[in-house]
């Protein structure tokens, strides 16, 4: 079942990936565990990766122009909160600085662990944010046959 994600918070995103750039933005919206296509709530979180990047590069290659690393602190915090608020992660956002709002390989390889998504059932938005203006804006979901996250429509 396609998420549905209201046009407010489609305007938040948007606005979070202008103030961020030339960084890649991030974030989490979530919704009520018995209503899947629901959401209800938006955490924007910190890209971290340029502490991560400074720390051990060989590990960490990107800059936080380059790629996202979701705050480990606000990853709990958010977690704790949806689980008290009987809610559920829905879609993890990020933004893409200077090129398209495609699913990359990097993104990819992020949302994967063993060939497998890293959370079940959690669709992906990317933001294409060009000369500091957001412009598209994409929503991917895990496909089982593929075994990767496609495109679908944005509702």
């Amino acid at each position: 079942m396609a998420v549905s994600i209201p046009p407010d918070f489609l305007q938040k995103i948007r606005s979070q990936a202008e103030k961020d750039y030339p960084h890649e933005t991030c974030g989490i919206l979530t919704g009520p565990a018995n209503h899947k296509a629901q959401v209800t709530g938006i955490y924007r979180c910190r890209n971290v990766q340029d502490e991560y990047h400074a720390l051990d590069p060989a590990s960490f290659p990107r800059t936080s122009q380059t790629a996202y690393f979701i705050d480990p602190k606000d990853l709990l915090r958010i977690q704790r909160e949806t689980r008290e608020q009987q809610c559920e992660i829905r879609v993890i956002y990020h933004s893409h600085v200077n090129t398209g709002a495609y699913f990359s390989e990097e993104d990819q390889r992020i949302a994967l662990s063993e060939g497998n998504p890293n959370y079940p059932g959690v669709s992906y938005i990317v933001v294409s944010v060009k000369e500091g203006k957001a412009g598209e804006v994409s929503l991917f979901e895990w496909e089982e046959k593929s075994r990767s996250f496609v495109k679908t429509e944005l509702k």
